[in-house]
């Protein structure tokens, strides 16, 4: 009896079944994991490599095992600034080749001139093309002795166009000068080749502290971008009082390396995050550089946004 009421019952959910409307019209949600794999994955660091101070700093410690350990975070494109020493360079190229076959500058490379480059270097799993570079035309105290400025590349991920631009503007100074660097970024190279619909990335150690509203906000409206929350417990990328390569006393902890949008419509997701790589370096565990970096996930979805843009040439 037990058996054939059983059965009846399997029969019966059998029909039901057959008879449920069919309400799936579309593809279901992407999981996290495929999302995941969607992702632009963008690392901006200041790496702390200055020229003629190489044994001080151990630059070459720190750049090998910023070579060893960088990898395995499996950034898709990685805008170094203060890559100043070639030694430096060198072992960090040659242990990330594999990984990251395009490698862009140092952008305004000095050449045989007294003065550096502008120490900003770019590694990519992606090819890129480099639309301009642009030298400040006003640096002021140290910062004058290397050329300064910004480098604008344009490259696509999984069929979305980009743009990228790396900077580091003037440290140290009054707030006029990184001012007017703000507005040369934004004239001579976001504006200029600036498309609808193409996303501007603005990565690198703008030396504006997102504390300081006035002068911070006054960057975002010259360089017609946005900015947006940092998720995780780090929330400032120059930390005096904890950071051994740059403790002071009575130090402070700030926010000043940025990756900023412009032209955001074919964006459907941005995640920001603070980047901390510590290593063993005599004997002690080490902060790899002076700056923590800034990381940024994202999600194009723009496929409503372009099919619009057909309709509504």
């Amino acid at each position: 009896m037990k058996k054939t009421i059983k059965v009846l019952v399997t029969v019966l959910l059998v029909v039901l079944a057959v008879n449920q409307p069919n309400t799936c019209v579309s593809a279901p949600e992407p999981t996290p994991a495929s999302a995941k794999q969607n992702e632009l994955k963008i690392l901006t660091w200041n790496i702390y490599m200055l020229p003629f101070c190489s044994q001080i700093h151990h630059n070459c410690k720190r750049a090998d095992a910023i070579a060893k350990k960088i990898a395995s975070y499996r950034y898709d494109i990685i805008v170094f600034e203060e890559a100043f020493d070639y030694k430096a360079r060198r072992i960090l190229r040659n242990q990330l080749k594999d990984d990251y076959p395009f490698m862009y500058g140092p952008a305004n490379d000095s050449g045989f001139s007294l003065k550096t480059s502008s120490g900003i270097w770019i590694l990519s799993k992606i090819p890129l093309r480099q639309l301009e570079q642009i030298e400040f035309k006003n640096r002021f105290g140290i910062d004058a002795f290397a050329r300064k400025g910004a480098v604008l590349f344009e490259g696509q991920w999984k069929g979305q166009d980009f743009q990228l631009l790396g900077t580091h503007l003037q440290a140290n100074s009054p707030d006029s000068i990184r001012c007017g660097q703000c507005r040369e970024i934004a004239d001579k190279l976001l504006q200029k080749y600036a498309k609808a619909e193409i996303p501007q990335f603005i990565c690198g150690d703008f030396n504006i502290e997102f504390e300081d509203q006035v002068n911070y906000k006054n960057m975002l409206t010259l360089l017609k971008a946005e900015n947006g929350s940092l998720t995780g417990e780090f929330q400032n990328s120059f930390d005096e009082v904890n950071n051994n390569l740059a403790q002071k006393e009575n130090g402070r902890k700030s926010l000043i390396d940025y990756i900023l949008v412009r032209n955001a419509k074919a964006i459907r997701k941005i995640e920001r995050y603070v980047f901390v790589l510590k290593d063993h370096l005599k004997n002690n565990y080490s902060d790899l550089s002076d700056h923590y970096g800034i990381e940024a996930d994202v999600n194009f979805d723009n496929r409503p946004y372009l099919a619009l843009s057909r309709l509504h040439p």
